[in-house]
């Protein structure tokens, strides 16, 4: 999609100011002829110094940023199947830029979650983990087979150890590989490995949409639910379980936990520096 097919901008557009340091993308506010858009401009610095994003590109084999070209599939799935509201896709081109409309909202806080909220994503997740796939990989071309996750996550947790700037000790690496080696996964779904309270908006005291598509594959329910755990305190993931399985099973992650939390640790999915801390302090679904 080039420059000259885009809505044209009514006045200059607003720079929106970045909610981390290490955000692959620059936001700005667009109010066009065609009503109020976000434009999120790639910055490949940082995606190549970024950790999540070297993990994503090496397990999941997504191709970032170039995917960008292909995010329209992602919209258009979720708002055909989620159960929150998603931008409108308007364009995007690869390893540039994705435009959407602009969604009204403010941004959810860590600290002031409701009970509400927790069950809003609790369905929101039950439903989008019904739906399943055989293989696996990028979104828009997940083309792995079941029996090559246990394979490709260990080499992702080999390789990811060895250039992680923070030295992983020799036991966990090697539990965390153990576990990887056995496991048998058959069955995948869409999953956000980017979620976070932050990434979705509210109004009223509900969530209200998801904002974020990038980070979108699809794999394991259970890698999800692991991410879940360090977001939640014991109440809310008393109250997410309960209304999951309204919708869903539940699955076991027993024999899964410890090595999707050391390939999170790895991912520095929530900015953790002490791994130690990271494996063992988290709530456990009960």
């Amino acid at each position: 999609m080039q420059q000259q097919d885009l809505p044209a901008l009514i006045q200059p557009a607003s720079l929106i100011a970045a909610k981390f340091e290490d955000s692959t993308h620059q936001l700005w506010h667009c109010e066009t002829v065609d009503g109020p858009m976000v434009l999120k401009l790639c910055n490949h610095q940082i995606v190549q110094a970024s950790t999540f994003w070297q993990a994503m590109n090496k397990l999941f084999d997504i191709n970032f940023p170039a995917s960008l070209a292909h995010i329209d599939k992602t919209h258009f799935f979720l708002n055909q199947e989620g159960r929150l509201q998603i931008p409108e896709f308007i364009a995007s081109e690869a390893s540039t830029f994705v435009l959407a409309r602009y969604l009204k909202g403010d941004d959810v806080d860590f600290g002031q979650v409701s009970d509400d909220m927790v069950i809003q994503l609790a369905r929101h997740l039950a439903k989008l983990h019904q739906i399943k796939y055989s293989l696996w990989g990028a979104f828009h071309h997940a083309e792995f087979l079941s029996s090559q996750w246990s394979t490709r996550l260990q080499q992702a947790l080999s390789s990811l150890a060895e250039v992680h700037p923070i030295t992983i000790p020799e036991d966990i690496l090697e539990q965390a590989l153990q576990q990887a080696a056995k496991l048998d996964i058959d069955i995948f779904v869409p999953i956000m490995l980017d979620l976070r309270w932050d990434q979705m908006l509210h109004q009223h005291d509900q969530l209200s949409a998801i904002v974020d598509m990038d980070a979108f594959v699809i794999g394991p329910r259970e890698l999800e639910l692991v991410l879940l755990e360090y977001q939640l305190n014991q109440h809310q993931a008393e109250i997410f379980a309960k209304a999951y399985q309204k919708n869903a099973d539940w699955p076991d992650l027993t024999e899964q936990r410890f090595c999707y939390r050391l390939l999170l640790f790895l991912m520095n999915s929530l900015g953790e520096t002490d791994v130690e801390k990271w494996m063992n302090t988290a709530i456990r679904w009960r």
